[in-house]
Parts: structure tokens; C-alpha cells; sequence
């Protein structure tokens, strides 16, 4: 599910005649953006092309699934590939996994093609009773990236405002204000309007010195459901004082916490190898902006914030390993799960 923000950029690095000796011409595919033929559906025609329509040696395979657009549930997909590589496939999947739930198969077919009978009491997919066909599933499809993408406007706004951590100080006003590479010096007038809600009073002859410092860093998501964050745990108040991996789980678990009550997906459950996991996957969380409305989704992300925030307050090595122990087997009981 790309986003259309992101159709220029992804297409920029899907091979070109250059770079392919066997790219296929203009009208091999559905691209109609370069010359290609239409789908006949002008959502379609807008996606980024696929490898599968730029092979001319049947030498790619495309997966796709029912489960990330109808439902998670939905555990039934299709492949698309040269027929021998579809024949060695089937064969493996019959001596394997056999056939996906029937169950799911009659649900998705009533969905998408209807009833096979008017006397068999089912109903498809439009308010007739009538399936999809395949007019409905584009146009739920179409629906579907543009909720996704709101969703993720959404998340991604809050977490880009809330992403640094505040500090400020005062100083008496000189001649020349003073700067420093970590932070900014402004007057009173020029900052109280964008500080308001740290409730500071100084006076007129003071300068306040604000540092922003980076709690995390993401990356806007290009499709698909989730967002990445990468920890800066560096610039915490005790880094260095706690090994990063228990200080990242200190963290995880603060934001499970009331008020802030946030869920991430720890990095670890996705490293590949003990090592990664060791060394990199402590670094990063895993949000998912698609599984709730938009208003629940805003209150969710703005604990994230705040949840970062106030972790970041924490000075005393003591606030977090009087409770270590505890936030460690509630952090193991999730990987359980």
C-alpha cells in the first residue's frame, strides 16, 4: 500500500533500461505514467510498477495477501510467477501446508464474487448483497491507502513536534547574546510565545538559554502500516550509567505506564540474529499507526511523546533500578507472548 507522496521516489529506484538488459518496452506493463497501457482503473495505473512488470524472463515472484487489507485474520494470499516456478510450489505445498482455512476462502469469495446463488442466503460485499467484483476491491483498496495514509500523517506530525527534549536556563542580558552549538539564546519577548507551556518567569533583564536535544529519530513511512522509531538514547541523563539494552527496557516498560498507557513493539522482536539483537535491536520501537482511529490514534502518540519526555527527566540512576527487576519480567513476558 504506497502512499502517493511516495510514487516519485520509489519509482526512481526500480530499474531502468540502463541498468537492465532485458527491461521490457513502454507497453510491456501498466505503467500508463510511462507510456505503458492502462489497467483500465486509474488508481492502479497511479501505483509504482512492481518488478513483476518490468520482467521479461519470468524471473520474479510477487506474494501478495487478503490478511494486510481485509482483515488480520484473513490468512490467504495468492502467487504470481512463471508457471513452472507456480508448478514446484503447488507440489511443495501439497506434501506441506495444503490448502489455506476454507473458511477464509468462503468468506473472502462471498465478499469479493457474492453469492454463487440467489437462494443461498449469503451476502457479498456491497449493500445489495452482491459481491465486490473487482470494481468494489479497487475501490476499497483506494480507500484503504487513503485512510492508512492519514493515519500515518497523523502519528507522524506528533512524534515530529514532540521528538526533542527541552531543556533551558537563564542568564542576565549582555550586549551580545550568547550561542553555543547545543543550544539557542533568545530573548524573553522572541521565546515566551513558543514556551508558553513550560510556565518560566524571569525578568525583563534575563536571556533564557534553551538546548534541544533529540529523543528519537524516524523516517516518514513510504507504504505499509508501521512506523520506526531509532532511539537516541545517547543523549539521555544516564546513558552510560546502565547497559543501553536495560535502559531501553526501562523506557519500553515507562511507557506502558499511566498516564502516558503506549505499547511499542520492541526492535529485539524483529533482529534476525542474537547479535543484532544484542547490539542493534535495543535501539529501535515499532509503532503501528493503522489499527485504531484517528482520534484514539492521536491520544496514543501523544503519550509516546510525553511518555519520552518525562523519562528524559529522570536524573537519579535509583528512580529506575529500585523497579528494574520488575519492568525487565514484564518486558520478558511480552516477548513471551
Amino acid at each position: 500500500m504506497q502512499f502517493p507522496s511516495a510514487n516519485k521516489l520509489v519509482a526512481k529506484y526500480r530499474p531502468s533500461s540502463q541498468s537492465l538488459t532485458n527491461f521490457p518496452p513502454p507497453d510491456h506493463n501498466y505503467t500508463t505514467t510511462n507510456g505503458g497501457k492502462s489497467s483500465g482503473y486509474p488508481f492502479l495505473d497511479s501505483l509504482v510498477p512492481s518488478y513483476l512488470s518490468l520482467d521479461t524472463q519470468g524471473r520474479v515472484v510477487r506474494l501478495d495477501t487478503f490478511s494486510k487489507t481485509v482483515a488480520p485474520g484473513c490468512r490467504l494470499g495468492w502467487i504470481t510467477a512463471q508457471p513452472a516456478i507456480v508448478e514446484r510450489i503447488l507440489r511443495i505445498t501439497e506434501t506441506s501446508t495444503q490448502q489455506p482455512s476454507g473458511f477464509v476462502q468462503s468468506v473472502i469469495a462471498e465478499l469479493i464474487m457474492g453469492p454463487q446463488s440467489p437462494s443461498d442466503g449469503g451476502r457479498g460485499g456491497s449493500r445489495d448483497g452482491s459481491g465486490w467484483k473487482t470494481d468494489g476491491w479497487v475501490r476499497w483498496l483506494e480507500g484503504l491507502r487513503g485512510n492508512y495514509e492519514r493515519r500515518m500523517n497523523a502519528m507522524c506530525k506528533i512524534l515530529e513536534e514532540g521528538k526533542y527534549h527541552v531543556k533551558s536556563s537563564s542568564s542576565t542580558s549582555t550586549t551580545t547574546s550568547p550561542r553555543s552549538s547545543t543550544g539557542l539564546s533568545l530573548s524573553q519577548t522572541a521565546l515566551a510565545p513558543r514556551l508558553a507551556d513550560l510556565d518560566l518567569t524571569f525578568e525583563d533583564d534575563e536571556i533564557l538559554h534553551v538546548t534541544k536535544t533529540p529523543m528519537y529519530d524516524f523516517v516518514f513511512p513510504l507504504g505499509g502500516m508501521f512506523l520506526w522509531l531509532q532511539l537516541n538514547l545517547q543523549s539521555h541523563p544516564l546513558w552510560g550509567k546502565l547497559p543501553p539494552a536495560k535502559l531501553a527496557s526501562a523506557l519500553w516498560a515507562h511507557l506502558t505506564e499511566k498516564p502516558y498507557l503506549a505499547l511499542v513493539a520492541p526492535g529485539e522482536m524483529f533482529s534476525p540474529t542474537p547479535d543484532i539483537m544484542k547490539e542493534e535491536g535495543w535501539g529501535y520501537f515499532r509503532l503501528c499507526f493503522a489499527a485504531i482511529d484517528e482520534a484514539e490514534l492521536e491520544k496514543c502518540s501523544e503519550g509516546v511523546v510525553k511518555g519520552f519526555r518525562s523519562f528524559w527527566e529522570i536524573k537519579n540512576l535509583g528512580d529506575i533500578e529500585e523497579d528494574i527487576s520488575v519492568k525487565m519480567m514484564e518486558r520478558e513476558r511480552f516477548f513471551a507472548v
